[in-house]
């Protein structure tokens, strides 16, 4: 074999057996674009917003991103099975940006088609990885929140979409938004977080499903999580608009701290993993205060959003890149100046997005956030975006 044709069948095998790679960068330059109506809108350039498709942007592309890439790379080695086909990677990022694009210009079918297929295209690939006849492990009893995932991930965007559709039928359409926009990320933190919270933070991972009375009876705690948070954005949807979040914030509260541990600190160094425990808590409470608070539910919400969602996945992919990436040891251990300014930069944004509710200067408020947000987050691909598009 030649020295030309290896470059690029290295590049691509790094790639295929370390998707985050790709998607991490990706996401962080789509969440860009999702805050674009704040940083267009209060200077003139453009003369209406919508919300509704901010939020969309930021939840189907941006955190979509982050999870595909996280999921893609940690299953394959979770089961020890192959990693995605190039056909998968490549569709995933395509899906993304095309949720993106019509998210910009208005197309909301085109939006929730796009996420129904990434839903239906994951749900194969963990399939084959976790029954396959190449699988080497089971998941952790956690895990079981991860098809509830999916089962919203497909339910919420059919359910906007047939809701103008169907007369006398007035809670499809914010259930199936509350299923986008809250239920799929949080069934993938309490879900994801039983196995990711332990290894962040120094302890033994989780045993797989199954494989002690001990894990039967967690399983069973993970699947009345389940159905409860199901029935808590049901209750929201149709007629318990404070009920609902409160009961979701305490059973996500509940899910992190018994199920994931984080009920105490990790006990090894590292900046990022104190904003990985931040963004764990501050998820519930921003729910909480949601329904605790109905006037102000959107700057509460937000406190999920920012504080929660997105100082999640920017702190997780800290850690996935230490993880699979060498030369990262002083970002594990210290204070390193790029996570410190992302952090910092984060919870800026959040303050000045949940002051605005609050201000006589909504949409500057809206602007001094969305900057702070895109100028961490931009620290942070500086960094590491160099070395996780590293060819080899």
């Amino acid at each position: 074999m030649t020295s030309e044709s290896t470059g690029p069948r290295s590049a691509m095998d790094a790639w295929r057996s370390e998707p985050f790679r790709l998607f991490f960068p990706l996401g962080v330059v789509l969440g860009w674009i999702g805050l674009g109506q704040w940083l267009l809108f209060p200077i003139g350039w453009i003369k209406s917003y919508s919300c509704e498709l901010h939020g969309l942007i930021q939840v189907q592309a941006f955190l979509m991103a982050f999870a595909l890439g996280f999921l893609f790379t940690a299953l394959p080695r979770r089961t020890q099975s192959k990693p995605p086909a190039t056909a998968e990677i490549v569709a995933g990022l395509a899906l993304v940006v095309a949720i993106t694009i019509a998210g910009t210009v208005g197309w909301r079918r085109t939006m929730m088609l796009s996420d129904v297929a990434i839903w239906l295209m994951l749900t194969r690939f963990a399939v084959t990885r976790f029954l396959g006849s190449g699988a080497g492990r089971r998941p952790p009893a956690a895990f079981l929140l991860v098809p509830l995932a999916v089962l919203q991930g497909v339910a919420g965007p059919l359910l906007m979409l047939a809701a103008p559709r169907v007369n006398g039928s007035p809670w499809m359409y914010p259930l199936g938004r509350l299923f986008i926009e809250q239920g799929v990320f949080l069934s993938l933190v309490v879900g994801i977080g039983g196995l990711l919270l332990p290894l962040v933070g120094g302890w033994p991972p989780p045993p797989d499903l199954g494989s002690s009375p001990r894990e039967t009876r967690r399983a069973l705690f993970y699947a009345a999580c389940g159905a409860l948070l199901i029935a808590s954005e049901a209750m929201e949807a149709m007629s318990l608009p404070r009920v609902g979040p409160i009961l979701r914030g305490l059973v996500v509260a509940a899910g992190l701290a018994l199920g994931g541990g984080a009920w105490h600190a990790p006990k090894k160094p590292g900046f990022h993993r104190r904003l990985i425990w931040l963004s764990m808590w501050l998820t519930p409470a921003g729910v909480l205060l949601s329904g605790l608070l109905p006037n102000y539910r959107v700057a509460a919400l937000h406190v999920l959003f920012i504080g929660g969602f997105s100082l999640m996945v920017l702190s997780v992919g800290t850690h996935v890149s230490y993880a699979h990436l060498p030369g990262l040891e002083e970002v594990m251990t210290g204070r390193h100046p790029a996570i410190v300014a992302m952090g910092v930069s984060v919870i800026v944004a959040l303050l000045g997005r949940t002051a605005a509710d609050v201000s006589h200067t909504y949409y500057q408020h809206l602007l001094s956030a969305a900057l702070a947000w895109i100028a961490g987050s931009a620290v942070w691909l500086g960094y590491l975006g160099p070395k996780l598009l590293r060819r080899s």
